[in-house]
């Protein structure tokens, strides 16, 4: 009897359209594109909108090449990603930089993430005479650009009315930007914030953050309403507001419909029984979100029940230990939640939380301490636990038994940078998040992992991006080349490895550590080590620094830098 044989063209259209869920925008393109008319047709919704990340070197010039030019008109927004193809920037500058308008006349939005200052600068001197180019989103830039407002501004004509930068903080311009519709931005002090609203008559939509401490009284006196702006984000932390300083801010977006704040005060006024925030709401608002991080001199003062009773109700979480209250209306509408245990154990359901996509912690919290966020937040996507106290090695007793947790279906990052030995714990997270792959850690709390084969052998399923990051002062084990193997024996899945050598060894001995056992591990895509060089030769061409002390050959494919403003060496293969 003859086995039956068949292959992906006999599948129904259907069934190719939920293949296709499965991968990344380019590799669809990538595996898809050019085999015959029907699979053209089949991917059509993917030339729109194209992500390119997470891609070989070679599979970015067959893209660049053989695919984009032939799809361009049909392509309306790209996103340009360093953090992980690491040199990506560079080679699609120097294949459309000098006709971008030409080859991409239909384009209308731009993402920009991990430039380097000088190199977001080249790139955008090449955004020319685009005629539907309009929105702009650049994240993490690597180095400090204070002009970077006024810089993109201009840029592309004056065409841009959606800017958002998701980085730090940059310089407010001085003339007015009339062309600006939407804005999301860091600014350094809440202080600028008089001088932006200044600056942007026309604003539809706004989305501040400030994190910077502020001990000034605000004023917004000399402004003129923002009679367009419908939607309003503040996230401002670190200054002590007054209610009295949030009545003259209302005064100054009357007809905001959708409005957001993340605030920090000491003023009763926003907790007692009078509740006058709300008396100085704008009259528009049809969706308001409030939290609130009281520091309080007498609890009493806080009204539970008039808060829990407003036009929008409140809940209040206490933490009488530091005299903190979380106050935030219900249900939860934050990315990111920080608060301390006694916090945790307040929360109600689950259903009020379910929006969350973030939670931090720097005060000391275990990982054990946050499965009770866990269980309310289980469409979470990030967990950062970053405390780190010098002088201290935290000791942690893990219960015997942890509590039975529920899948998180979405959780894909891990940061775990306190320096408490929690490997149980660890281990219950990787068994219910089936698609948690990216881990950043210190490498003095994965250094004693290597000798738990359970949590090695669930690493080694999960992860395909790692970040080392420089051991803590208070157990100072410095990651060398002879931990290396060691690394590639567990991680097995790798395709993105970031190393922090800052302060420790040269970062020659751990590149070429790499290089030469990745030989072994086809999957690794990018490697970036941060830190210090004494090698001329590294720092002038390091792709033929590799050529002449790896395996690597000059005819393969792959190119290195090591940029000297950043101290990072960056290798993508």
């Amino acid at each position: 009897m003859s086995a039956y044989v068949s292959n992906l063209l006999v599948l129904p259209d259907e069934v190719l359209l939920e293949i296709y869920k499965y991968l990344l925008n380019p590799h669809v393109l990538y595996s898809f594109y050019g085999v015959n008319k029907r699979l053209n047709t089949s991917i059509t919704d993917y030339y729109r909108h194209i992500p390119l990340t997470d891609v070989t070197f070679e599979q970015f010039h067959y893209l660049c090449c053989a695919i984009l030019p032939k799809i361009n008109l049909h392509i309306q927004s790209l996103s340009i990603n360093n953090c992980r193809s690491v040199l990506q920037g560079k080679i699609f500058s120097q294949y459309f930089s000098h006709q971008i308008s030409q080859i991409f006349p239909n384009l209308q939005k731009l993402t920009l993430v991990c430039f380097a200052n000088d190199e977001l600068e080249r790139f955008l001197q090449t955004l020319n005479n685009l005629e539907t180019l309009n929105q702009i989103e650049i994240r993490d830039v690597l180095t400090p650009h204070a002009t970077l407002f006024q810089y993109v501004v201009t840029t592309n004509n004056n065409r841009f009315t959606t800017i958002k930068f998701k980085t730090s903080h940059l310089d407010i311009p001085l003339n007015p930007c009339l062309n600006i519709l939407n804005l999301t931005i860091t600014i350094q002090t809440i202080e600028k914030l008089s001088h932006l609203l200044l600056i942007i008559p026309n604003i539809r939509q706004l989305n501040v953050i400030t994190d910077d401490i502020s001990l000034c009284e605000l004023s917004f006196d000399h402004l003129s309403p923002l009679i367009y702006l419908k939607h309003f984000t503040l996230r401002c932390c670190n200054h002590f507001w007054l209610l009295e300083e949030i009545t003259k801010l209302f005064n100054k977006i009357p007809f905001v419909e959708y409005l957001s704040l993340e605030l920090s005060s000491q003023d009763s006024g926003f907790v007692n029984s009078e509740q006058k925030m709300f008396d100085n709401l704008p009259k528009s608002i049809r969706q308001f979100h409030f939290l609130l991080r009281y520091y309080y001199d007498n609890i009493e003062d806080i009204d539970y029940d008039a808060l829990l009773k407003s036009p929008f109700p409140i809940v209040c979480l206490i933490d009488e230990n530091i005299e903190q209250a979380l106050l935030h209306t219900v249900p939860y509408q934050f990315p990111l939640l920080n608060i301390s245990s006694p916090m945790i154990k307040q929360m109600s359901t689950c259903d009020n939380y379910r929006n969350l996509d973030k939670f931090f912690d720097y005060l000391g919290m275990t990982l054990t301490e946050i499965f009770p966020i866990i269980t309310r937040c289980r469409r979470i996507k990030e967990i950062d636990i970053q405390y780190d106290r010098e002088d201290e090695l935290l000791s942690v007793q893990e219960p015997q038994k942890l509590p039975t947790l529920p899948h998180l279906f979405n959780l894909k990052r891990i940061w775990l940078l306190h320096p408490s030995r929690e490997y149980q714990s660890f281990k219950s997270i990787l068994q219910i998040a089936p698609n948690l792959s990216e881990l950043f850690i210190a490498f003095d709390n994965l250094l004693p992992m290597f000798s738990d084969n359970d949590l090695c052998q669930l690493l080694g399923e999960h992860i395909t991006h790692i970040l080392i990051l420089r051991t803590t002062a208070a157990t100072p084990t410095v990651i060398t080349e002879q931990y290396i193997p060691n690394l590639f024996s567990i991680f097995q899945r790798l395709r993105h490895l970031q190393i922090d050598v800052t302060n420790g060894p040269l970062i020659e001995s751990i590149v070429l550590s790499v290089v030469n056992i990745v030989k072994q591990y086809s999957q690794l895509i990018s490697l970036v080590v941060e830190g210090q060089s004494s090698c001329d030769e590294l720092k002038l061409n390091a792709r033929q620094w590799l050529v002449a002390n790896t395996h690597l050959t000059i005819n393969e494919n792959f190119d290195a830098e090591y940029k000297e403003q950043t101290n990072r060496f960056l290798l993508w293969m």
